[in-house]
């Protein structure tokens, strides 16, 4: 039986405060989470901020190393013209408090080279902390593909990595095939869930809510997910992120268990499909 141990849960999953997503992880069995820190844009809305509050830094970081659940990635402003460097720089320093190893990064400016240099100067200051920068590529936001993620993060030469979502890739038009030409220190990490094979819609909108509320849980949909998990470097970490319709109403608890169960399913058949693929081959050959 697959252990979700290994895996980590996404806050998109569970939509609560970053205390309650660590404990819904722990409940629900995850080795690790990802946490969002502040509202996607300053001055958004956010019942717990964490930036440049220290006891709550302090309560977060007792409360994952009580609950044995390590605190993966963090998710922080999202790259905006209007997004300057004194609004992102708390996040990195919130980051290395709360012992994270991955800052995630999503580009919403469309001038690349602004984007790029502050990218850049994220990177160095993450590397400084001793974490990873993860570019996360939408196809609703300013960096819309695989392609697009990979000409940012060469252009800008610092070592930002990216951080590759299935759902993203399948909306973007890329295909698992399109991984098999990365290296391995190129990804940051991977998000897995299902959907189906096309989009009701396809405009920005459209694309932003299935992402953010509408995703199925993983064997559920039509994403090649084998062939996407095959194409990933060996040993790299895995985040489950469903943000399941169904489940809007459901606890946090209720929601991560979902997860928890979905994620296990999958995984251990995976596994088994994995194996008897090699088996077959090795018949063959």
């Amino acid at each position: 039986m697959f252990a979700v141990k290994s895996l980590t849960l996404a806050h998109l999953t569970i939509s609560a405060t970053p205390l309650e997503t660590i404990d819904a992880a722990c409940f629900a069995g995850f080795g690790r989470v990802g946490i969002r820190i502040c509202g996607r844009r300053p001055g958004d809305p956010y019942p717990t901020p964490v930036i440049g509050q220290p006891t709550m830094i302090q309560t977060l970081r007792h409360r994952a190393a009580q609950d044995g659940v390590a605190i993966s990635n963090i998710s922080a402003y999202q790259f905006y013209p209007d997004v300057d460097w004194e609004q992102l720089a708390p996040a990195i320093e919130t980051g290395h408090e709360l012992g994270a190893s991955i800052m995630v990064v999503n580009g919403f400016d469309p001038d690349w080279q602004r984007f790029g240099d502050r990218l850049a100067r994220y990177t160095e200051a993450a590397a400084a902390a001793n974490m990873r920068v993860a570019l996360e590529f939408l196809p609703y936001s300013a960096v819309r593909n695989l392609a697009q993620a990979l000409e940012i993060i060469n252009g800008c030469g610092a070592p930002a990595g990216l951080l590759l979502d299935a759902l993203h890739l399948a909306r973007s038009g890329g295909v698992p095939a399109d991984l098999q030409t990365l290296r391995p220190e190129q990804v940051v990490f991977a998000q897995l869930c299902d959907a189906s094979a096309t989009p009701a819609q396809s405009s920005d909108e459209a694309l932003m809510h299935e992402a953010r509320t509408a995703r199925l849980p993983a064997g559920t949909g039509q994403l090649p997910l084998d062939a996407f998990l095959d194409a990933l470097p060996l040993g790299v970490e895995i985040e489950y992120e469903v943000a399941r319709a169904d489940l809007a109403q459901a606890t946090p608890h209720e929601k991560a268990l979902a997860a928890s169960e979905d994620a296990q399913r999958f995984m251990s058949a995976y596994a088994e499909r994995k194996r008897a693929r090699a088996e077959q081959g090795a018949a063959h050959a």
